[in-house]
């Protein structure tokens, strides 16, 4: 089976693409797919794919296939298993059209799906990496900032001669502040009608109705210091991107800042390693990177797959309820 033109969310992680594919996968006529990167990391940017035994053996540890429920097909070409995924999950969901969620290297989904289309979602850095770091994915907000800028850069490259009427841009803040707006803009875009029915997706999810307040967070999550980091990595792009610095001067670090935000980074990821799937099964981790014996590999693996799964179901409702709890306390001060 041959899938046309596929739609793909697109974005950083931390950016707001999980809200909006809850929405879309609760509409009767979309289903939506959570990660797809497995169809994209181990091409090339020139469209150059992996074996099938390769691929079979990339997939074994991968944290979301090994959750979708989804089956390779080896007697299939890597673009005809790309479709035939599409395939299995149009075949369990009876709905008329599909996507999923892409965060980076998304340019080479068109050497999959030569006519796809992409909503990306863009959120304010300052938000993205104060999220990135509660996710423990890094030590510092200068380092959270690294999957924001890769997916804006790619995403500015790929649109530059790309069909306008092919992608669709979404503000989280307006997805956030007037949901049913947005995605009747959204819906537009795919040629169907907006339903109360994207909003169903509260009852069977751990997340709830889009909270306001979790937009511009940052002004009350990140330090003086960190804004000024922040502002000062992401420089022009802040603007370009159409938000508004804080005003205050940005922090451009010298060699030696440089050398102890790389070690504050590692040490703080290694902190919230250890705080996530405990002691030994980070060391665990490190160790079999330098003995890359294949069976324990793929057993540390998995079991660190089950954990970060767990932790990213929590994340978001975490993450609300610390921004919540937060206002409350400002409002009674």
């Amino acid at each position: 089976m041959t899938i046309e033109s596929p739609f793909f969310l697109v974005g950083s992680e931390r950016s707001g693409t999980t809200l909006l594919r809850l929405m879309l996968d609760s509409h009767a006529e979309v289903t939506c797919c959570e990660g797809f990167e497995f169809l994209v990391e181990e091409m090339g940017d020139d469209g150059s794919m992996p074996s099938m035994d390769d691929y079979s053996a990339y997939l074994e540890t991968s944290s979301i296939f090994g959750s979708s429920g989804l089956k390779l097909d080896k007697n299939l070409s890597y673009v005809e298993n790309a479709h035939n995924f599409f395939a299995q999950r149009l075949a369990v969901s009876g709905k008329a059209q599909i996507g999923a969620m892409v965060h980076y290297d998304f340019a080479r989904l068109l050497h999959l799906f030569p006519d796809a289309r992409f909503i990306h979602v863009l959120r304010d850095p300052r938000d993205v990496t104060s999220s990135v770091i509660n996710m423990g994915w890094a030590g510092n907000v200068w380092f959270g900032l690294d999957r924001w800028l890769q997916a804006e850069t790619q995403w500015k490259k790929f649109t530059a001669d790309f069909p306008e009427d092919r992608v669709l841009e979404v503000e989280y803040a307006k997805l956030i502040g007037n949901h049913v707006e947005t995605l009747e803009r959204v819906c537009a875009f795919m040629g169907i009608a907006y339903t109360d029915q994207m909003l169903d997706y509260r009852h069977t999810t751990d997340y709830d109705i889009p909270n306001p307040s979790r937009v511009s967070a940052w002004s009350r999550t990140l330090s003086d210091r960190e804004v000024r980091l922040v502002e000062g990595r992401v420089g022009d792009l802040l603007t370009e991107r159409g938000f508004e610095p804080s005003g205050r001067p940005p922090i451009h670090p010298s060699p030696n800042e440089m050398k102890r935000l790389i070690a504050e980074n590692k040490l703080g990821m290694w902190k919230r390693r250890v705080d996530k799937f405990g002691l030994r099964l980070t060391i665990e981790r490190g160790l079999t990177r330098l003995v890359p014996i294949p069976a324990w590999r793929r057993s540390v693996a998995l079991r660190f797959n089950t954990i970060e799964r767990a932790n990213r179901k929590r994340s978001w409702r975490a993450e609300g309820r610390e921004v919540a709890t937060r206002d409350e306390s400002e409002a009674a001060e």
